[in-house]
């Protein structure tokens, strides 16, 4: 893109707003559904959720933390494209580099759950991961990426 080229008004919101539903979706998914499952012999199955009864303590309080960590994203890309509350600059940039983060680290968590499901489901006979698990990890990169292209945005206007 050369410097006579514009990018169109448009594309910081819908940026902002992909990181929304992404965040959003997400967050819900990690408190409802499962990260993981499977089977011990053919008549058992287990889920690795919230709700699963053979979760480890520690496993349910990593998928709260995501779930959490998406929703706080998807409140700060909610202010931007919609400021709803009166915050000074310097609160706002925090609360993005915040969410940046906080999305890194969903990618993060979300790689070392999937070890600590790996070993805990390593004895099935038959085991795979779920929906919170894309969600995750396709969709913790997803926004990452979001969040960068519209701070790039901001930091040119």
């Amino acid at each position: 893109m050369n410097s006579t080229e514009k990018t169109p008004v448009y594309t910081k919101p819908v940026l902002y707003l992909g990181a929304f539903l992404i965040s959003l979706v997400g967050g819900i998914l990690f408190l409802a559904t499962e990260f993981g499952w499977w089977y011990e012999g053919y008549s058992w199955g287990y889920d690795f959720a919230l709700y699963g009864e053979y979760t480890p303590w520690y496993g349910k309080i990593i998928l709260v933390v995501l779930g959490l960590f998406y929703l706080f994203v998807a409140f700060v890309s909610l202010q931007k494209l919609y400021p709803f509350l009166k915050i000074d600059s310097e609160l706002e940039e925090n609360l993005e580099k915040g969410a940046f983060y906080a999305t890194i680290a969903v990618v993060i968590l979300t790689i070392m759950t999937a070890i600590i499901f790996g070993i805990l489901a390593s004895e099935g006979t038959d085991w795979g991961f779920g929906t919170t698990f894309y969600t995750g990890l396709l969709g913790g990169i997803i926004t990452i990426l979001l969040l960068i292209f519209a701070r790039r945005l901001e930091a040119q206007s």
